[in-house]
C-alpha cells in the first residue's frame, strides 16, 4: 500500500528486538540489586546456634540460601540466580567447600566449631549473587511478546489509516471520472451543436455566392450599385467565414479535450486491470480447490471493501469445505438444466457457484442485490 509509511515498518521491525534485549538486561539488573539486598538480611540469620557450636557456618549458609533461592517467586519464571560465599581468605563456604579444621587437643567438638565460626565471622564474609534470564525463559518470551504485540498494534493502526486514506482516493477519483463523463456528453452535445450551425454557414454561404453571381448580372446596368452591392457581399462572407474558422477552432478544443479524456479512461482501465490480475493470481495461490470466473474477478473488484472481506470469506468457505456453506436456492441454466447454487453474504452480497468433476467448485459470479439481474443473465448463458 503506497499510504504505509516504510520508516514505520522498519522501525516495527527493529525496535521489538532491540528493547526485549535492553530490558532483559534492566531487568537482569533490577532482580540482582534487590535480591542481593534481601540475601544480605538473611544470610547468618540468628548467630547464637554459630556462637555456641552447635551448628557450622557453612551448613547456616546452606540452609539458609536454599530457604533464600525457594522463596524467590521469579525463579518460576525462569530466573536463575547463583549465589557464592567465601571468606576473607577466599575458601568457599557456598557452595559447600570448606574442609572442617579438627578440634584442638583438649577441647571439645562445639568449642572448636564456635571457635571456627567465631574466626570466619570475624573476618568476613564475601558474598557474590548474579543473576541470569535465558533467552528461552518464561518471562523472556513474555517481554519479547509484550513488544511484539506493541509493534503489531502500531502496523494495524497504520494499516487503517492507510485503508481509509485509499478509499478517499478511490471516491475522489471515482468523482472525477463521473464529472469528466458529464463534461464529456456536454462537450459532445456542444460539437453536434457547432457541427448543426457549421452546416448552416455552409448553406448561408452557398446561397450568398448565388445571390452574388446573380447580383453580378443585374450589376451590368449600374456598374455603381453592383460594385457597392459587391463589397458588402464580400464583407458579409468574410464575416461568415471568420466565424465558421471560430468554430472550427473550438471544434478543434473540444476534440483535443476528448482526446485527453479517452486517454485518462484507458490509463484507468489499465490500473482496474492490473487490481484485477493482482486478486486473480492471489486467489489462485489461496484457493487451489476453487476456479474463479473472470466474471467473479470483475464483480469482486466492483465491491466495496466491506463486501469485498464477506465474500472472500465465503470463498475461503467453499475451499475448505462447500457443504458448510448455506445454499439459498438453486438457478438452472438453460443448456442441459445444469445447476447453479445461489449464496447470500453480507444480506446484500450474491455469489453463484457450480460444481465440477473431481469435487471442485467454480465460482462464476459475485455481485450485489443490485446486479442480481444482470448476473442471472449471464448465468443464463454459460
Amino acid at each position: 500500500m503506497h499510504h504505509f509509511p516504510l520508516k514505520i515498518l522498519i522501525l516495527c521491525v527493529l525496535l521489538p528486538p532491540l528493547l526485549y534485549i535492553y530490558s532483559l538486561g534492566l531487568l537482569e539488573k533490577v532482580i540482582q540489586i534487590r535480591y542481593d539486598k534481601d540475601l544480605a538480611a538473611v544470610l547468618i540469620g540468628n548467630v547464637n546456634p554459630l556462637l555456641e557450636g552447635s551448628a557450622e557456618l557453612q551448613d547456616v549458609l546452606q540452609k539458609n540460601i536454599t530457604a533464600f533461592k525457594s522463596s524467590r517467586k521469579m525463579t518460576a519464571l525462569g530466573v536463575e540466580i547463583n549465589i557464592t560465599v567465601t571468606s576473607a581468605s577466599g575458601a568457599y563456604l557456598y557452595p559447600h567447600g570448606y574442609e572442617d579444621s579438627q578440634p584442638e587437643f583438649g577441647e571439645t567438638d562445639s568449642l572448636s566449631i564456635a571457635r571456627e565460626n567465631y574466626r570466619l565471622l570475624s573476618e568476613g564474609l564475601q558474598r557474590t549473587l548474579k543473576v541470569k534470564i535465558d533467552h528461552n525463559a518464561l518471562i523472556a518470551n513474555f517481554i519479547l511478546s509484550f513488544y511484539v504485540l506493541i509493534s503489531v498494534g502500531v502496523l494495524f493502526l497504520f494499516y487503517r489509516r492507510g485503508v481509509k486514506k485509499s478509499r478517499a482516493d478511490e471516491l475522489a477519483t471515482k468523482k472525477m471520472i463521473d464529472e469528466l463523463a458529464d463534461e464529456h456528453r456536454e462537450h459532445l452535445l456542444q460539437l453536434g451543436a457547432l457541427e448543426d450551425q457549421r452546416s448552416e454557414l455552409s448553406k448561408k454561404i452557398e446561397q450568398m455566392k448565388k445571390a452574388l453571381d446573380e447580383e453580378r448580372q443585374k450589376a451590368s446596368e449600374t456598374e455603381d450599385e453592383m460594385v457597392e452591392e459587391l463589397v458588402a457581399l464580400e464583407e458579409k462572407i468574410s464575416q461568415h467565414l471568420n466565424l465558421q474558422t471560430q468554430q472550427l477552432q473550438e471544434i478543434d478544443a473540444l476534440q483535443e479535450k476528448i482526446d485527453q479524456y479517452e486517454k485518462e479512461k484507458e490509463s484507468r482501465q489499465r490500473q482496474v486491470q492490473k487490481g484485477s490480475d493482482a486478486v486473480r493470481k492471489r486467489f489462485n495461490v489461496l484457493y487451489k480447490n476453487l476456479g474463479i470466473h473472470d466474471k467473479a474477478i470483475d464483480g469482486f473488484m466492483n465491491l466495496t471493501e466491506e463486501l469485498q472481506i464477506k465474500a472472500e470469506e465465503t470463498i475461503h468457505q467453499l475451499n475448505d469445505d462447500p457443504k458448510m456453506v448455506p445454499v439459498k436456492r438453486k438457478v438452472f441454466g438453460k443448456k442441459n438444466r445444469e445447476t447453479v447454487f445461489e449464496v447470500i453474504f453480507a444480506y446484500k452480497g450474491r455469489l453463484y457457484y457450480r460444481t465440477k468433476p473431481g469435487n471442485r467448485v467454480e465460482v462464476l459470479v459475485v455481485g450485489t442485490k443490485l446486479t442480481q439481474n444482470k448476473d442471472l443473465a449471464f448465468l443464463e448463458k454459460i
